[in-house]
């Protein structure tokens, strides 16, 4: 889409191609910068555009001193959503090489494709910053 409206920033989508911005929104102004609308609405239309997020990068825990912080967490079997009782899990114990989980032993790298985080759904390991 980016390629139909000229200006649109690298990093950038249009989301509309013209209407007035709304407070909060993303637009390219005449000179092609993109600024944020302060204002409740802008006076005239431009091309409304917004970042592109790139998804975050996860890796299995390396040890028990990362995966630590997920010791009261509920892990659930990653792909699986709804309320199935049986998909999730709670950690029993934390170990040097991987997790027990309801009797049952996992890798780092084996939970880390097993399980997910069943608060939010970030997969069972440590968020790498690029």
């Amino acid at each position: 889409m980016a390629d139909q409206i000229p200006g649109i920033p690298e990093g950038w989508e249009l989301v509309h191609a013209f209407r007035r911005a709304v407070k909060g929104e993303w637009y390219i102004d005449n000179d092609g910068t993109p600024y944020l609308q302060p204002l409740s609405k802008s006076v005239y239309p431009h091309p409304i555009i917004r970042k592109i997020e790139k998804p975050a990068k996860y890796r299995p825990f390396a040890n028990a001193r990362e995966a630590d912080q997920f010791w009261n967490a509920s892990l659930r079997l990653a792909g699986v959503t709804g309320d199935a009782k049986d998909s999730r899990f709670r950690i029993t114990s934390i170990g040097r090489d991987g997790i027990t989980t309801n009797a049952e032993f996992y890798s780092y790298e084996a939970a880390f494709y097993k399980f997910c985080v069943d608060d939010d759904g970030t997969p069972f390991g440590v968020k790498i910053d690029e």
